[in-house]
């Protein structure tokens, strides 16, 4: 299982926090499953717009990575938009 932190209107869209299940993900799938929770509507964020920062700081745009999140690991969405 994967926590996933929200900030910003990510998680105005889909919440403050989810999980997800699997034992690892590509970074790029762990936004586009958070993007389905958004119950048919555009959340207004994706691969291109929104920053993936895992455990201890790394941070990266998912579209130009294919780093894999492992199950247990956490991670923060950011959206490029996120004020102060």
């Amino acid at each position: 299982m994967i926590r996933v932190k929200c900030l910003g209107h990510i998680a105005t869209s889909v919440g403050a926090e989810v999980e997800l299940e699997g034992d690892f993900l590509q970074a790029e799938a762990v936004v586009e499953q958070v993007r389905k929770l958004a119950a048919g509507k555009d959340p207004g964020f994706n691969v291109y717009n929104t920053l993936v920062m895992v455990e201890e700081g790394e941070a990266f745009v998912p579209a130009g990575s294919k780093r894999r999140v492992m199950s247990g690991q956490k991670v923060v969405l950011i959206p490029f938009s996120h004020g102060g």
